[in-house]
């Protein structure tokens, strides 16, 4: 039978979205599944807002399915004014990092600005756009949880990228002072009274994995190239000091190569000092 009321206060000011939950895991990777992440970030910050005295919900306490529709619904009908949807990021590139927030098109993004910030000042790299709203092919919001929660004003809080292998580590080190970053962040955006909890040791819920993962593997200082079909030649490259990486840890094997790089990668292999006046056939 499917559930169709929040979790705690029956009018609240703001209602905690967990994203994603039972069949749909969300996004996964170095140690992060995506439900059970949002699910610990969402319960810290519930009871974190119940010691405040802000009346608050939350569309799901446990690990159950919830779909597009009823998620939305659930907000939607809850008669509060903000929703906070809790997510981590993911992306085909190993490189992409940081906190992004994302608002609904008629929204003026304060409260998603604040919140970005937050997280920022907590130690969470931003993303290059970090605050932004995105338009569907019908002119209308992008993402269902600002499209079909009628007036309650959402924002979508991306955390970090479990599929960056360094961001995944913060992630996994560091989310509930993220989550506390934002509750604090939420309560002087509205005007709430803030006081620091009082015991920070308390455990998470439900572990922030649901098995265990093997650690990142480390071959000549890079986390994403144990196992590539090309490991041995970037190896090579690498310790010939023709090739390096795009930033700490990454290699960034299937990234495509810009002009530039390639002028770069030609210097390097000594095909750019030829004699201009030579005859290239017979050097």
């Amino acid at each position: 039978m499917i559930r169709l009321r929040l979790i705690g206060e029956l009018n609240p000011e703001l209602v905690i979205d967990p994203g994603h939950g039972g069949k749909d895991p969300g996004a996964s990777g170095n140690g992060i599944v995506e439900k059970l992440m949002t699910l610990n970030i969402s319960l810290y910050q519930y009871e974190r807002f119940k010691q405040l005295g802000v009346k608050v919900a939350l569309t799901r306490d446990s690990d159950v399915t919830l779909d597009s529709s009823v998620r939305s619904s659930l907000v939607k009908n809850s008669g509060a004014k903000y929703c906070i949807s809790n997510h981590i990021n993911s992306a085909a590139s190993a490189v992409a990092a940081g906190v992004e927030t994302i608002h609904s098109i008629y929204n003026d993004g304060k409260l998603a600005a604040a919140l970005m910030q937050a997280i920022a000042d907590a130690g969470q790299p931003k993303r290059s756009t970090p605050v932004y709203s995105k338009m569907n092919a019908s002119n209308g919001d992008y993402y269902f949880m600002h499209r079909q929660t009628g007036n309650v004003s959402t924002v979508i809080v991306e955390y970090g990228f479990c599929s960056n292998p360094v961001d995944a580590a913060r992630l996994l080190a560091n989310w509930k002072r993220y989550a506390e970053s934002v509750m604090k962040a939420y309560c002087l955006f509205k005007g709430h009274k803030y006081s620091p909890p009082v015991d920070t040791s308390i455990p998470p819920v439900i572990p922030p994995i649901s098995q265990p993962t093997p650690p990142v593997q480390w071959v000549e200082g890079f986390s994403d190239i144990a196992g590539h079909w090309a490991e041995s030649s970037i190896v090579k490259a690498k310790q010939a000091g023709i090739m390096s990486g795009l930033s700490e840890g990454i290699f960034g094997p299937e990234q495509p190569m810009t002009r530039a790089q390639a002028a770069v990668l030609l210097d390097r292999l000594g095909l750019l000092n030829r004699n201009k006046g030579g005859n290239p056939e017979h050097e």
